[in-house]
């Protein structure tokens, strides 16, 4: 587990909850829930963590439920950020797709995903957003390797291969250098995007 972080020079100056915004709350809880999961996502060791007593977290939100659905919309801005009209500037589809596959990767390095994910296997209402982010995702994939020349239904169920890689890649290699795993994703890639002549 990493080590917890030292409180920011603001807070241990002021240790009020004027010192924190609540957005200092949320990048706290989103460095617990890649260290510990959603478990570890409580309030008191949050405030301990931050410098402040348990009252300035209400100061901000209602209760635990409100933090873990700003995590969520936290993940949700990554997400939108992931499928920016910037990836369709690439040269070719498989660019395209590439360029998407390489930022999820970057910008999520730890079990923040994973986290969420199995949230959404408890809460219906999570499991409802989750699924939409899936389903424009695919959209995404789909088009792309149709450009390639696959057929939609081949397209449809690679464009699934591809999310279930994306989902996966941090339990199976979230320990690893960035660099190495984009080295072992890019090899799925090229599986994945790939047209066999006949």
């Amino acid at each position: 587990m990493a080590e917890i972080a030292e409180p920011s020079a603001t807070t241990r100056r002021n240790g009020s909850s004027e010192s924190l915004t609540r957005d200092d709350w949320i990048d706290g809880a989103w460095d617990m829930l890649g260290e510990a999961g959603l478990s570890g996502v409580r309030v008191e060791p949050l405030a301990k963590r931050l410098g402040v007593t348990k009252g300035s977290f209400y100061w901000h939100f209602k209760d635990r439920q409100e933090l873990l659905d700003a995590l969520l919309d936290r993940w949700f801005a990554i997400w939108d950020d992931q499928m920016s009209p910037d990836i369709d500037d690439e040269s070719t589809p498989a660019e395209r797709i590439w360029a998407l596959f390489e930022s999820v990767i970057r910008r999520i390095t730890r079990g923040q995903t994973v986290s969420l994910r199995m949230l959404s296997h408890e809460d219906s209402e999570v499991a409802r957003r989750i699924e939409e982010r899936d389903a424009q995702r695919l959209s995404f994939l789909m088009q792309r390797l149709e450009e390639i020349g696959f057929p939609r239904e081949e397209a449809r169920v690679r464009g699934q291969l591809y999310q279930a890689i994306m989902t996966g890649e941090f339990l199976r290699s979230g320990g690893l250098p960035v660099e190495d795993r984009l080295e072992r994703a890019r090899e799925y890639h090229l599986l994945l995007s790939t047209r066999v002549a006949n």
